[in-house]
């Protein structure tokens, strides 16, 4: 069997199996955003993330927004753990041929996001490549027992999302079909200029709630069932609670758009909670506090997987390895 007809999760899963693990991990490889490893009164959360120039970085994006996307990529897993940043690593593939110009670019993109995040950029590796490529790896920590975990949510838990879902899937149609961009700027920003929502991840982490989190670069109904899967409940989700912006319904329409597009494809790199609720009003103060949003789109009932307005909907996300990207 080809690796595209088993798919990127099932693939996961079956590299995954058997591995080794001692006493230090608390979640290893494929269990959450990011691996969890026990360091006395704090845990090291640790994530890694690798792009490619023909599947990650359409033309129209300029070399310090592919350092960008690079670095808040990774810095995502460690805010859906609720870890503060501590470091990170690049590795790079470069073509012979690629501009040393254009790479010190896509350093400084980097680097500018390493700084926002003051997640220090201090090693890697570089090689010959075929196509650019970049391997970031994120480290980060947060207190004993403290991380959100995929596997935290409880039948009566409040489900809530950080923002808004949608306009960077749109925004990176638009850019791939070379598309004008008046009016609909807010969409490109979304996914040229991405936020890694780490201060609302340690906000809620800091509330000491037990809650389940994961962050939306896949689709929020895909995050959606894997929370759901990983903790043996069902997700109920209300369509019209799902914050869109105005822009992203207004080009949905004109384009003939499904909601479910929006719903099913990623880049958003929100996060995606489950908090008890009776905690949930302290919880969104504390986000509240830090100038972010918490903002309820359901609850977690009994059962088994995601319902939408009680109905269920196919479920598919992005997957690297079947999806085909200009």
């Amino acid at each position: 069997m080809r690796a595209e007809e088993l798919g990127e999760r099932r693939l996961i899963e079956l590299l995954v199996r058997g591995l080794y693990r001692n006493s230090r991990v608390v979640a290893g490889a494929g269990e959450d955003d990011a691996a969890l490893l026990s360091f006395g009164d704090r845990q090291l959360v640790a994530t890694s993330d690798i792009m490619f120039a023909s599947t990650h970085f359409p033309r129209g994006m300029k070399p310090e927004h592919i350092g960008r996307k690079a670095a808040v990529a990774n810095l995502s897993d460690l805010a859906a753990m609720g870890a503060s940043p501590v470091a990170m690593l690049f590795s790079f593939g470069i073509p012979a041929g690629f501009e040393v110009a254009e790479l010190r670019r896509v350093i400084r993109g980097i680097d500018a996001a390493c700084s926002e995040y003051d997640a220090p950029f201090v090693g890697g590796d570089t090689k010959k490549a075929k196509e650019l490529t970049i391997c970031g790896v994120a480290l980060g920590e947060v207190r004993k027992d403290g991380a959100l975990r995929r596997c935290n949510a409880k039948a009566g838990d409040v489900v809530a999302v950080t923002g808004e879902i949608g306009n960077a899937a749109l925004g990176l149609k638009m850019i791939i079909a070379g598309m004008k961009t008046a009016g609909y700027q807010k969409l490109t920003s979304a996914f040229l200029h991405p936020r890694a929502r780490i201060e609302e991840g340690k906000a809620i982490a800091e509330c000491r709630v037990n809650a389940a989190g994961m962050d939306i670069t896949d689709g929020l109904l895909f995050s959606a069932a894997e929370i759901a899967r990983m903790s043996g409940v069902c997700l109920y989700l209300e369509k019209d609670r799902i914050p869109v912006s105005e822009e992203a319904r207004k080009f949905a329409r004109k384009y003939g758009i499904s909601e479910d597009f929006l719903l099913n494809n990623g880049e958003d790199y929100e996060l995606l909670v489950t908090i008890r609720k009776g905690e949930f009003q302290n919880v969104k103060n504390r986000v509240e506090a830090v100038g972010a949003r918490l903002i309820k789109i359901g609850n977690v009932i009994r059962g088994r997987g995601v319902l939408l307005d009680g109905r269920k909907l196919k479920i598919t996300g992005y997957d690297s390895l079947k999806s085909r990207q200009p």
